[in-house]
């Protein structure tokens, strides 16, 4: 016989699963985002409390009891309890067991790890904002009432865009439709739909935080810039509202969507009936209720009990249904953010070199779009996984970032960096550092007569292993000139960063 708590656990995820797709493919790009949160936690709950539901007793509560009055006694024999017998279905109740234990134990160190953080971490205050000051560099993330972030590796300008994003989930209790995912997850490991469920209510909390800054009034591409900035940034701990969640183009969509009109509202309650009501009749049955006490007729005697009936044969076994485990997450190497400070251009921290985008600026392709003025971005663009090596081949498999420049922006200026002077018709440097055009070492006279119209890109380097040629130290730093006789060579972004100096390429 199926223990209980497996058709327990067979009716409730039954139920997830119908309440995953409804919203997948009914709900997910309509902008309601309040309405699509109400929804998915509706739905765990329902699911965990509809197979306790009497159903027959609604539907049968008007059936006519017949028969003749007669008077009887319990079977006491028929209380005995059956010997244990181990069977395949005890098996997959042990198998339940063990992995709820496993998930409520995965859960406990996230809970530890966070208690760590916030015992490291220092009270103060940023912008009028109490904030959790944390030394470790990690994504900026809030849990229920505290905010945590580390302010050294965000540009002050950056700050106040991230500690509103992390106030509106503090606000909005979100940490509590994330814990309430992670205890859905440990009931329902097995279930693909319980990791789906708790991935959406993620994504849609940062929905909801994303639309309520852009009503009001955050700049909408500065704000995409800031996420796109943090991507690279390792997260602390999976059980709270990180600043960056991983589903950016999604976000990036939903924040440029146009709002739903409010006739689609229908759409929950039609779903929310067809969902509720199939899962609903799972409860029903037709079988009569059957007494747990043998009676017997009272006679002026009692006789002795007759012969139990032999017992029918076992029902066939139902095909076992193979649950394919979850992919778990790829570990991620953390690697410490680089420290870099450029006023007023554009800087990526905790970019993998050997893994990072390709970039392109304007249709060209750029060795990196750090540096970059954000007041002169027109629009940015991220293409990932098919959409992006549909368009640029393998060269797009670790994702593309689009930069649109504004037309205005380019314009003739003279620019000077660490002694590097390029303007519109002559070129000079500081003494002793070393020349190299299209890989060729020149002299300043041979370098100053080439046409400035003929220069493709200017790349100066200073300090530390930049200096390094071939081995040998050039203490005067290198100044690396690309001509456009030289196909082959990269186009560089317009913009060359080195430590503390920037020069851009009009």
């Amino acid at each position: 016989m199926v223990p209980a708590i497996l058709i327990y656990l067979l009716k409730a995820n039954i139920a997830l699963t119908l309440f995953f797709l409804a919203y997948r493919f009914g709900l997910r790009r309509l902008t309601f985002y309040t309405g699509n949160r109400l929804f998915l936690l509706t739905g765990i709950v329902f699911s965990s409390l509809f197979p306790l539901i009497p159903i027959d007793a609604f539907v049968n509560r008007h059936e006519v009891l017949a028969g003749n009055v007669m008077t009887y006694v319990p079977d006491l024999a028929g209380w005995r309890a059956p010997a244990p017998v181990f069977t395949i279905w005890t098996l997959l109740v042990y198998i339940f067991w063990t992995g709820v234990s496993v998930m409520a134990i995965r859960f406990c160190f996230q809970l530890l790890s966070l208690w760590k953080i916030h015992r490291t971490s220092q009270r103060s205050e940023i912008a009028d904002i109490p904030v959790q000051v944390l030394r470790q560099p990690v994504n900026p993330f809030s849990f229920f009432r505290n905010i945590y972030i580390n302010p050294v590796l965000h540009q002050p300008e950056e700050l106040p865009a991230i500690l509103r994003h992390e106030k509106v989930h503090v606000q909005q209790w979100h940490s509590v439709d994330v814990v309430l995912g992670e205890l859905n997850n440990i009931f329902y490991w097995f279930n693909p739909g319980a990791w789906l469920m708790k991935t959406a209510i993620r994504e849609n909390l940062e929905f909801i935080t994303d639309r309520y800054l852009l009503k009001q009034g955050v700049d909408k591409t500065a704000y995409q810039y800031n996420l796109i900035k943090v991507s690279g940034i390792p997260y602390a701990t999976a059980i709270a509202n990180n600043f960056n969640f991983s589903h950016l183009k999604n976000r990036i969509i939903m924040m440029n969507s146009k709002k739903s009109s409010r006739y689609q509202m229908a759409r929950y309650l039609v779903l929310g009936l067809l969902v509720g009501g199939t899962v609903l009749s799972l409860n029903y049955t037709k079988a009569p209720s059957v007494n747990p006490l043998a009676l017997v007729i009272v006679k002026d005697t009692v006789p002795p009990s007759p012969p139990a009936p032999p017992l029918p044969p076992p029902p066939p076994a139902p095909p076992k249904i193979k649950v394919a485990k979850p992919t778990p997450p790829a570990k991620v190497k953390e690697v410490p953010a680089p420290e870099v400070k450029l006023n007023g251009s554009m800087t990526l921290r905790g970019i993998d070199p050997a893994n990072a985008p390709l970039y392109i600026i304007d249709g060209k392709v750029a060795e990196s779009i750090e540096g970059i003025d954000p007041n002169r971005i027109e629009a940015i663009e991220v293409l990932k996984d098919k959409s992006a090596t549909a368009l640029y081949g393998d060269r797009g498999k670790n994702g593309v970032i689009r930069v649109t420049l504004k037309k205005s922006a380019a314009t003739m200026t003279p620019i000077k960096a660490s002694g590097v002077v390029v303007t519109g018709n002559s070129f000079s440097a500081s003494e002793g550092a070393l020349l190299l055009v299209d890989g060729k070492k020149m002299t300043k006279e041979e370098v100053s007569a080439i046409p400035p119209s003929n220069i493709k890109s200017v790349n100066v380097y200073k300090g530390g292993k930049a200096t390094l040629y071939k081995g040998t130290p050039q203490p005067n730093g290198i100044v690396m000139i690309n001509t456009k006789d030289n196909p082959d060579e990269l186009i560089v972004s317009g913009v060359i960063t080195m430590e503390s100096d920037t020069v851009k390429i009009k």
